[in-house]
């Protein structure tokens, strides 16, 4: 089952600033957001208040040697019980995989301040700066945008519930929809600079979907899609005024043309969220009776399967476009997770999950430089001692294919939706970011970033 909690006055800042004293050791929130809610409705503008003067940011602890062998395999070793919280960006070592892990970001004067999804990249495509989603005490949320070496670039004026998407070659852009909702988003596509936080328009659909829906008013893909590989072509939901959807949309940025728009199956029940693929061939849409793939302009749909549980889209070995979900049914594939080709919907089971180790799941598909693998974070097991509980590694799209450990998660509060692992791996496959409470409930959720091996 998918379980989604959906939940601009401008900030310039110097991009070449420090973080504060207060965000180097409390992780303080200078936001500007909204209240995320289930509907995604009414989100009050909050007043940014000014920075303080920025001091410096110790300097990041050099990485450990390791030289530790890979742990591959259902690897059941448990978690270390003394494992400790690290200092915001002392790299350690996974005492029990041997991989080189950091905590990037504090919770101490927040709620949290965490990586937002397992389908957003959290990553900007050259590596130097990375994403996070921060809510203060008084529900006020923003997109914080931070170099990788923990200075801070800035508190976006975007909408917290923008669906922000890094540029696909420039690590200064963001593309981001305007709102959620009729109050606040509309047709459009728009570019924010992240040091300046200007915001450009760069796609206006407005008058061609209201051509096809006269009652068009907004579009989102409800926080669960990502443009193709290339950052070209977009699937969304279109909806009117009145907050119900009309259809879906979709659009190639580089051509500017709408390539197809298909109105909502009401049969196939609620429509969760769309996508496009990596390869921008298809669009993906979760409905409530079944996941279903169109070719780009929205024609041709065939089921993938009957209901919609954590997923993603990547690139399998032949760099073509794969489906990636947890079957939590009780068909055939029940309690494996699936990869489904869709060239040709041929279904491979790629590890189980019922039977011993039975856990919750999020998949990344993000690391399109390595087609073939995803990764995989665990949370919320409800067999103690499984093979696959609280933690994150990396696997293989081949039937029984291999698994590399990453890192336990140490998280203790794993049913608070906004503490789950929700862990990304990067377009190169070099690094995966993922959230943790750090083994204290009650500790909003925090990002780690764990280093991936070379492997072949």
């Amino acid at each position: 089952m998918v379980v989604i909690a959906l939940i601009t006055s401008l900030i310039a800042l110097n991009s070449s600033s420090s973080v504060s004293a207060q965000e180097a050791d409390e992780g303080g929130l200078f936001a500007r957001g909204s209240n995320r809610t289930a509907a995604g409705a009414g989100h009050p503008t909050a007043g940014i208040p000014p920075r303080p003067t920025p001091a410096p940011t110790p300097t990041p602890t050099l990485a450990p040697t390791v030289n530790a062998d890979l742990v591959w395999g259902y690897d059941d070793t448990p978690e270390s019980s003394s494992w400790t919280r690290p200092p915001r960006f002392e790299l350690v070592t996974d005492p029990m995989y041997g991989t080189p892990i950091q905590r990037l970001t504090n919770s101490d004067a927040g709620r949290w301040n965490r990586n937002d999804y397992s389908r957003r990249q959290a990553e900007s495509l050259d590596g130097t700066r990375f994403l996070s989603h921060v809510r203060d005490f008084d529900n006020v949320e923003t997109f914080r945008v931070y170099n990788v070496d923990g200075t801070l670039v800035n508190d976006l004026a975007i909408n917290a519930d923008g669906e922000p998407q890094w540029h696909p070659t420039n690590s200064d852009l963001i593309r981001h929809i305007s709102g959620p909702n009729a109050n606040r988003g509309d047709l459009t596509l728009r570019e924010i600079n992240v040091v300046t936080n200007q915001s450009r328009v760069i796609a206006d659909l407005t008058s061609r979907l209201q051509a096809v829906w006269p009652g068009a008013a907004y579009m989102k893909d409800r926080e669960e899609g990502s443009p193709s590989m290339d950052g070209n072509r977009y699937a969304w939901i279109v909806y009117d005024g009145n907050e119900d959807a009309l259809g879906i949309v979709s659009y190639d940025l580089a051509t500017d043309q709408i390539l197809g728009t298909v109105p909502i199956d009401p049969a196939a029940g609620f429509l969760d969220a769309v996508t496009a693929t990596p390869t921008g061939s298809y669009v993906i849409a979760h409905y409530g009776a079944g996941t279903f793939v169109y070719d780009a302009d929205l024609t041709n749909r065939r089921t993938i399967n009957l209901k919609g549980d954590h997923s993603d889209v990547a690139l399998n070995a032949d760099g073509g476009d794969s489906y990636v979900y947890i079957d939590y049914s009780t068909g055939p594939d029940a309690g494996y997770l699936v990869s489904v080709d869709l060239d040709t919907l041929e279904r491979i089971r790629m590890f189980r999950v019922y039977g011993g180790t039975t856990t919750s799941i999020h998949v990344s598909g993000k690391g399109y430089d390595k087609p073939g693998w995803v990764v995989i974070s665990t949370y919320s097991c409800k067999q103690l001692g499984g093979w696959a509980c609280d933690k994150v590694f990396a696997a293989e799209m081949v039937p029984n294919g291999r698994i590399l450990n990453l890192a336990h998660t140490y998280n203790c509060d794993e049913d608070d939706y906004y503490t789950e692992a929700h862990g990304v791996v990067s377009r190169d496959f070099s690094h995966v970011y993922f959230n943790s409470d750090s083994a204290q409930c009650g500790r909003g959720a925090e990002i780690y970033r764990v280093d991936v091996p070379a492997f072949d």
